[in-house]
Protein backbone atom coordinates (compact mmCIF):
# COMPACT_ATOMS: atom_id res chain seq x y z
CA UNK A 1 0.00 0.00 0.00
CA UNK A 2 2.84 2.66 0.63
CA UNK A 3 4.61 1.86 -2.26
CA UNK A 4 1.69 2.56 -4.35
CA UNK A 5 0.77 5.88 -2.50
CA UNK A 6 4.30 7.02 -3.48
CA UNK A 7 3.79 6.39 -6.89
CA UNK A 8 -0.06 8.23 -7.13
CA UNK A 9 1.63 10.72 -5.11
CA UNK A 10 4.62 11.39 -7.89
CA UNK A 11 1.87 11.16 -10.69
CA UNK A 12 0.10 14.37 -9.23
CA UNK A 13 3.37 16.38 -9.04
CA UNK A 14 3.92 15.69 -12.62
CA UNK A 15 0.56 16.42 -13.79
CA UNK A 16 0.35 19.89 -11.81
CA UNK A 17 3.44 20.91 -12.87
CA UNK A 18 3.31 22.30 -16.30
CA UNK A 19 0.09 24.19 -14.79
CA UNK A 20 2.14 26.13 -12.37
CA UNK A 21 4.75 28.04 -14.67
CA UNK A 22 2.46 28.54 -17.80
CA UNK A 23 0.84 31.27 -16.20
CA UNK A 24 -2.30 30.52 -17.08
CA UNK A 25 -3.60 27.89 -14.23
CA UNK A 26 -1.53 28.87 -11.19
CA UNK A 27 -2.77 32.40 -10.38
CA UNK A 28 0.55 34.24 -11.46
CA UNK A 29 1.19 37.24 -13.50
CA UNK A 30 0.73 36.89 -16.82
CA UNK A 31 4.98 37.48 -18.31
CA UNK A 32 5.42 40.50 -20.16
CA UNK A 33 5.88 40.75 -23.83
CA UNK A 34 9.45 41.15 -25.21
CA UNK A 35 8.90 43.70 -28.30
CA UNK A 36 11.16 43.91 -31.04
CA UNK A 37 14.06 46.54 -30.98
CA UNK A 38 13.22 49.28 -33.07
CA UNK A 39 15.56 49.46 -36.09
CA UNK A 40 18.48 52.25 -35.81
CA UNK A 41 17.40 55.86 -37.52
CA UNK A 42 18.04 58.84 -37.75
CA UNK A 43 21.55 61.09 -36.49
CA UNK A 44 22.51 60.88 -32.65
CA UNK A 45 23.77 63.93 -31.56
CA UNK A 46 27.60 64.11 -31.70
CA UNK A 47 27.66 62.27 -34.90
CA UNK A 48 30.14 63.39 -37.54
CA UNK A 49 29.36 64.61 -40.63
CA UNK A 50 32.06 64.37 -43.51
CA UNK A 51 31.61 66.48 -46.50
CA UNK A 52 34.06 65.77 -49.80
CA UNK A 53 34.17 66.62 -53.22
CA UNK A 54 32.66 64.35 -55.66
CA UNK A 55 35.78 65.11 -58.05
CA UNK A 56 38.60 64.85 -55.56
CA UNK A 57 37.48 63.38 -52.74
CA UNK A 58 38.97 66.07 -50.59
CA UNK A 59 37.47 67.40 -47.61
CA UNK A 60 35.83 70.43 -48.12
CA UNK A 61 36.51 72.92 -45.15
CA UNK A 62 34.02 75.12 -44.06
CA UNK A 63 31.37 74.39 -45.75
CA UNK A 64 28.22 75.16 -44.06
CA UNK A 65 26.08 72.07 -42.83
CA UNK A 66 22.75 73.42 -42.01
CA UNK A 67 20.27 70.34 -40.39
CA UNK A 68 17.02 70.58 -38.86
CA UNK A 69 17.76 74.16 -39.46
CA UNK A 70 20.80 74.92 -37.30
CA UNK A 71 24.12 75.26 -39.29
CA UNK A 72 27.65 73.82 -38.68
CA UNK A 73 30.77 74.68 -40.33
CA UNK A 74 33.38 71.99 -41.44
CA UNK A 75 36.62 71.85 -39.94
CA UNK A 76 39.99 71.41 -42.19
CA UNK A 77 39.26 67.74 -42.81
CA UNK A 78 35.93 68.61 -43.66
CA UNK A 79 33.84 67.48 -40.42
CA UNK A 80 31.30 68.98 -38.37
CA UNK A 81 30.10 67.36 -35.06
CA UNK A 82 26.06 67.60 -35.45
CA UNK A 83 23.02 67.61 -32.92
CA UNK A 84 20.24 64.81 -33.02
CA UNK A 85 18.45 64.87 -36.19
CA UNK A 86 15.31 62.31 -36.49
CA UNK A 87 15.29 60.28 -39.83
CA UNK A 88 14.18 62.18 -42.76
CA UNK A 89 15.47 65.53 -41.16
CA UNK A 90 16.61 68.23 -43.99
CA UNK A 91 19.94 68.54 -44.75
CA UNK A 92 21.69 71.59 -46.87
CA UNK A 93 25.32 72.01 -48.04
CA UNK A 94 26.70 75.07 -49.07
CA UNK A 95 30.00 75.31 -50.22
CA UNK A 96 32.49 77.82 -53.12
CA UNK A 97 32.49 75.74 -56.29
CA UNK A 98 29.81 73.45 -55.49
CA UNK A 99 25.97 73.26 -56.47
CA UNK A 100 24.22 73.66 -52.90
CA UNK A 101 23.92 69.69 -52.02
CA UNK A 102 19.92 69.30 -50.30
CA UNK A 103 19.46 65.99 -49.12
CA UNK A 104 17.84 64.26 -45.87
CA UNK A 105 19.03 62.54 -42.39
CA UNK A 106 19.53 59.30 -43.33
CA UNK A 107 20.91 56.24 -40.69
CA UNK A 108 24.80 55.67 -41.68
CA UNK A 109 24.59 57.99 -44.29
CA UNK A 110 27.54 60.86 -42.84
CA UNK A 111 29.33 61.35 -46.13
CA UNK A 112 28.06 63.98 -48.22
CA UNK A 113 29.86 64.06 -51.76
CA UNK A 114 29.50 67.84 -53.58
CA UNK A 115 28.90 68.54 -57.12
CA UNK A 116 31.18 70.64 -58.47
CA UNK A 117 30.24 73.94 -59.94
CA UNK A 118 33.32 75.53 -61.31
CA UNK A 119 35.50 76.81 -64.30
CA UNK A 120 36.27 72.89 -65.57
CA UNK A 121 32.32 71.53 -64.88
CA UNK A 122 29.88 74.85 -64.27
CA UNK A 123 26.63 74.25 -63.00
CA UNK A 124 25.07 75.42 -66.75
CA UNK A 125 27.04 72.27 -67.80
CA UNK A 126 25.88 69.82 -65.76
CA UNK A 127 22.09 71.20 -66.24
CA UNK A 128 22.62 70.95 -69.82
CA UNK A 129 23.71 67.19 -69.63
CA UNK A 130 22.71 65.97 -66.97
CA UNK A 131 18.97 67.64 -66.17
CA UNK A 132 17.73 68.82 -69.41
CA UNK A 133 15.19 66.31 -71.49
CA UNK A 134 17.18 66.02 -74.69
CA UNK A 135 14.34 63.45 -75.94
CA UNK A 136 13.04 64.25 -79.61
CA UNK A 137 9.47 65.37 -78.52
CA UNK A 138 11.04 67.40 -75.66
CA UNK A 139 14.57 69.05 -75.95
CA UNK A 140 14.95 71.62 -73.23
CA UNK A 141 12.75 70.95 -70.07
CA UNK A 142 14.78 70.57 -66.88
CA UNK A 143 14.24 66.54 -65.24
CA UNK A 144 15.01 64.62 -63.04
CA UNK A 145 18.22 62.48 -63.50
CA UNK A 146 17.98 59.22 -64.76
CA UNK A 147 20.45 56.45 -64.00
CA UNK A 148 21.13 52.76 -64.98
CA UNK A 149 19.99 50.80 -61.92
CA UNK A 150 23.00 50.17 -59.33
CA UNK A 151 22.55 46.50 -59.91
CA UNK A 152 23.49 47.01 -63.46
CA UNK A 153 26.97 46.06 -63.27
CA UNK A 154 27.66 45.00 -66.95
CA UNK A 155 26.04 45.77 -70.29
CA UNK A 156 26.41 43.87 -73.16
CA UNK A 157 25.64 45.43 -77.00
CA UNK A 158 24.51 42.83 -79.11
CA UNK A 159 24.08 44.12 -82.64
CA UNK A 160 21.48 42.42 -84.98
CA UNK A 161 22.38 39.38 -87.24
CA UNK A 162 23.14 41.54 -90.14
CA UNK A 163 24.96 43.97 -88.11
CA UNK A 164 27.02 40.98 -86.49
CA UNK A 165 27.88 40.10 -90.19
CA UNK A 166 29.69 43.09 -90.86
CA UNK A 167 33.09 43.65 -89.51
CA UNK A 168 33.44 47.23 -89.72
CA UNK A 169 29.78 47.73 -87.30
CA UNK A 170 31.03 44.90 -85.34
CA UNK A 171 34.46 46.86 -84.61
CA UNK A 172 33.16 50.00 -84.14
CA UNK A 173 30.34 48.63 -81.48
CA UNK A 174 33.59 46.96 -79.54
CA UNK A 175 35.29 50.47 -79.75
CA UNK A 176 31.96 52.47 -78.42
CA UNK A 177 32.07 49.86 -75.51
CA UNK A 178 36.07 50.77 -74.98
CA UNK A 179 35.00 54.20 -74.67
CA UNK A 180 32.83 53.73 -71.93
CA UNK A 181 35.36 51.45 -69.89
CA UNK A 182 37.55 53.65 -70.02
CA UNK A 183 35.19 56.58 -69.07
CA UNK A 184 33.48 54.69 -66.06
CA UNK A 185 36.81 53.10 -64.89
CA UNK A 186 34.94 49.47 -64.53
CA UNK A 187 32.07 51.01 -62.66
CA UNK A 188 30.12 49.06 -65.61
CA UNK A 189 31.65 46.93 -67.52
CA UNK A 190 30.60 47.12 -71.05
CA UNK A 191 31.08 44.43 -74.33
CA UNK A 192 29.45 43.22 -77.61
CA UNK A 193 27.70 40.23 -76.93
CA UNK A 194 27.29 37.59 -74.14
CA UNK A 195 25.71 37.51 -71.24
CA UNK A 196 24.90 40.50 -68.94
CA UNK A 197 22.62 41.98 -66.16
CA UNK A 198 21.41 44.42 -69.00
CA UNK A 199 21.38 43.96 -72.77
CA UNK A 200 20.95 46.35 -75.12
CA UNK A 201 19.86 45.50 -79.14
CA UNK A 202 21.13 47.39 -82.12
CA UNK A 203 19.51 47.10 -85.51
CA UNK A 204 18.95 49.06 -88.53
CA UNK A 205 14.85 50.00 -89.30
CA UNK A 206 14.92 52.84 -91.84
CA UNK A 207 11.68 52.59 -92.07
CA UNK A 208 10.85 54.22 -88.55
CA UNK A 209 9.18 57.32 -89.04
CA UNK A 210 11.77 59.60 -86.82
CA UNK A 211 14.21 58.44 -89.43
CA UNK A 212 12.46 60.71 -91.86
CA UNK A 213 14.67 59.41 -95.00
CA UNK A 214 17.70 60.82 -93.27
CA UNK A 215 20.18 57.76 -93.43
CA UNK A 216 22.71 59.19 -90.91
CA UNK A 217 20.28 59.10 -88.18
CA UNK A 218 20.09 56.75 -85.12
CA UNK A 219 18.26 56.94 -81.95
CA UNK A 220 18.17 55.38 -78.33
CA UNK A 221 14.49 54.30 -76.67
CA UNK A 222 15.21 53.80 -73.24
CA UNK A 223 12.30 52.38 -71.01
CA UNK A 224 12.17 53.90 -67.28
CA UNK A 225 10.61 53.28 -64.26
CA UNK A 226 11.44 54.50 -60.72
CA UNK A 227 14.12 56.85 -62.79
CA UNK A 228 15.98 54.31 -63.23
CA UNK A 229 16.64 52.68 -67.00
CA UNK A 230 14.81 49.00 -67.28
CA UNK A 231 15.26 48.39 -71.04
CA UNK A 232 17.21 50.25 -73.82
CA UNK A 233 17.40 49.23 -77.36
CA UNK A 234 19.70 51.00 -80.27
CA UNK A 235 18.07 52.23 -83.54
CA UNK A 236 20.26 52.97 -87.11
CA UNK A 237 18.35 54.64 -89.86
CA UNK A 238 20.93 53.21 -92.60
CA UNK A 239 24.10 51.58 -92.51
CA UNK A 240 26.40 54.64 -92.10
CA UNK A 241 26.97 55.37 -88.48
CA UNK A 242 26.81 51.30 -87.43
CA UNK A 243 30.64 51.45 -88.60
CA UNK A 244 31.61 54.88 -86.60
CA UNK A 245 31.96 54.39 -82.84
CA UNK A 246 31.36 57.74 -81.83
CA UNK A 247 28.00 57.94 -82.46
CA UNK A 248 27.30 54.30 -80.83
CA UNK A 249 28.71 55.60 -77.88
CA UNK A 250 26.77 58.89 -77.81
CA UNK A 251 23.55 56.28 -77.74
CA UNK A 252 25.34 54.36 -75.08
CA UNK A 253 25.57 57.68 -72.99
CA UNK A 254 21.89 58.30 -72.87
CA UNK A 255 21.15 54.73 -71.62
CA UNK A 256 23.13 55.48 -69.49
CA UNK A 257 22.28 59.34 -68.02
CA UNK A 258 23.28 61.88 -70.40
CA UNK A 259 21.40 63.94 -71.93
CA UNK A 260 22.86 66.66 -74.82
CA UNK A 261 25.96 68.56 -74.31
CA UNK A 262 26.38 72.36 -75.13
CA UNK A 263 30.02 71.72 -76.47
CA UNK A 264 30.58 70.49 -79.72
CA UNK A 265 34.01 68.66 -78.52
CA UNK A 266 31.78 66.38 -76.69
CA UNK A 267 30.30 62.88 -77.54
CA UNK A 268 27.35 64.37 -76.08
CA UNK A 269 27.23 67.18 -78.72
CA UNK A 270 23.57 67.06 -80.42
CA UNK A 271 25.53 66.39 -83.86
CA UNK A 272 28.19 64.13 -84.60
CA UNK A 273 31.16 64.51 -87.13
CA UNK A 274 31.47 61.31 -88.99
CA UNK A 275 35.25 62.19 -89.27
CA UNK A 276 35.16 61.76 -85.75
CA UNK A 277 36.53 58.76 -83.80
CA UNK A 278 37.39 60.10 -79.90
CA UNK A 279 36.77 58.90 -76.69
CA UNK A 280 34.89 61.13 -74.09
CA UNK A 281 35.91 64.03 -72.50
CA UNK A 282 37.27 64.53 -69.15
CA UNK A 283 33.88 66.36 -68.00
CA UNK A 284 32.02 64.28 -69.81
CA UNK A 285 34.25 61.60 -67.34
CA UNK A 286 33.34 63.41 -64.53
CA UNK A 287 29.84 64.12 -65.00
CA UNK A 288 29.71 60.21 -65.41
CA UNK A 289 31.36 59.53 -61.86
CA UNK A 290 28.74 62.21 -60.43
CA UNK A 291 25.72 60.15 -61.60
CA UNK A 292 26.79 56.78 -60.23
CA UNK A 293 26.78 58.95 -56.65
CA UNK A 294 23.08 60.15 -57.10
CA UNK A 295 20.00 58.40 -57.21
CA UNK A 296 17.67 58.31 -59.55
CA UNK A 297 15.40 60.74 -59.41
CA UNK A 298 17.84 63.72 -57.83
CA UNK A 299 16.52 67.35 -59.30
CA UNK A 300 18.33 69.99 -60.25
CA UNK A 301 20.56 71.99 -58.61
CA UNK A 302 21.23 69.01 -56.52
CA UNK A 303 18.36 67.56 -54.50
CA UNK A 304 17.26 63.91 -53.55
CA UNK A 305 14.76 64.88 -50.91
CA UNK A 306 11.99 64.15 -53.43
CA UNK A 307 13.64 61.66 -55.36
CA UNK A 308 10.38 59.16 -54.94
CA UNK A 309 8.50 56.95 -57.29
CA UNK A 310 7.40 57.74 -61.11
CA UNK A 311 5.53 55.80 -63.51
CA UNK A 312 7.10 53.77 -66.35
CA UNK A 313 7.76 55.96 -69.28
CA UNK A 314 9.71 55.26 -72.80
CA UNK A 315 12.42 58.17 -73.64
CA UNK A 316 13.26 58.73 -77.30
CA UNK A 317 16.31 60.36 -78.52
CA UNK A 318 17.14 60.58 -81.68
CA UNK A 319 20.45 62.13 -83.31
Amino acid sequence: MRSGSVKRAALVVLAVAPLSCGGGGGGGSPATPVLPTPPPSGWSAGTVVTVVSGETDAPVAGAQVIVAGTPHVTDGAGQAVVQAAAEGATVDVEAADYLTRQTLVRYAVTRLTMWPDNAKLPGDYTRALVYTASTVSDSTSIVPLERLPPRVRTLALVPSDALAADPKSVAAHRQAADYFNVAVEGRTVFSVGGTADMTVPTRIDAADAACEGKAGRLMARVTVSRYEVTRAEIMFCGEGPTRLPTPIAHELAHIYGLGHSPDPRDVMYRYYDPRDEYGFTERETLTMSLIYLRRGGNTWPDNDRTAATSGTRVRVFVD
